[in-house]
């Protein structure tokens, strides 16, 4: 995965601004870190007492400073920010949900525009397992979706999720990477359907020769915009 430190402006599309990217980027990637191994490994009573304390202080230190709010012109963006380029990582602010580097109870993801499509590379960790050694089927089915609105970036458009089907056909594994791969198969006025794959991996890329682990169906709604006039 590309760390924060890695990234390049030239590489990178974020397309909201975060002066603290790498710093807070860095410090989630610990967090996560720190959150999956809490899951996987036992402590000594001792030191589960002192990492509840440093946890409640830290918490306290981070409610007290001030507050990040949700960009309000979030949607109005898709229309007037330029594309990504092809091949660049996309990013749409540092913390979002699940996919977000900066967002430390998230995943670890590196999506990327391909061609009219988006192509992710990611890893679930521990945090993440269900049945042994797989992924919890909600916890796919959250970056299922989170994936097919990364879309809607590079597509230059707003667009609201309205229906999602998700076929499992083989598990995720856990702390290993899969690609999630999404692209526009239909467009009818205001609703787009998409479709998305995710494939195991062979030798750093999708195994396309593999049978999917996932397939799954989206449908988005582009809402009207009220005329300004």
């Amino acid at each position: 995965m590309t760390s924060s430190e890695d990234r390049s402006d030239n590489d990178l599309h974020l397309v909201y601004e975060d002066p603290q990217f790498a710093a807070r980027s860095a410090t989630a990637a610990a967090l996560r870190r720190l959150g999956n191994a809490f899951v996987r490994h036992r402590l000594e009573e001792g030191d589960l007492s002192a990492l509840q304390q440093w946890a409640q202080s830290t918490a306290q230190a981070l409610e007290l400073s001030e507050p990040i709010a949700r960009p309000s012109d979030y949607f109005e963006r898709r229309y007037t920010d330029p594309r990504p380029p092809d091949g660049s990582e996309v990013i749409a602010f540092s913390d979002r949900t699940f996919s977000g580097p900066a967002n430390p109870m998230g995943v670890e993801v590196e999506l990327r525009r391909d061609g009219e499509g988006v192509l992710s590379k990611v890893i679930f960790g521990a945090a993440f397992e269900s049945a042994p050694g797989r992924v919890h089927g909600g916890a796919v089915s959250a970056l299922v979706d989170d994936t097919m609105g990364y879309l809607m970036i590079v597509l230059g458009e707003a667009a609201y999720t309205a229906r999602l089907e998700v076929d499992y056909q083989g598990g995720v594994p856990i702390d290993t990477p899969v690609w999630f791969q999404a692209q526009e198969s239909h467009r009818d006025g205001r609703k787009l359907l998409v479709t998305l794959t995710v494939s195991p991996d062979k030798d750093g890329v999708p195994d396309v020769t593999a049978a999917p682990l996932i397939t799954a169906e989206g449908l988005f709604i582009i809402p009207s915009i009220p005329d300004s006039g």
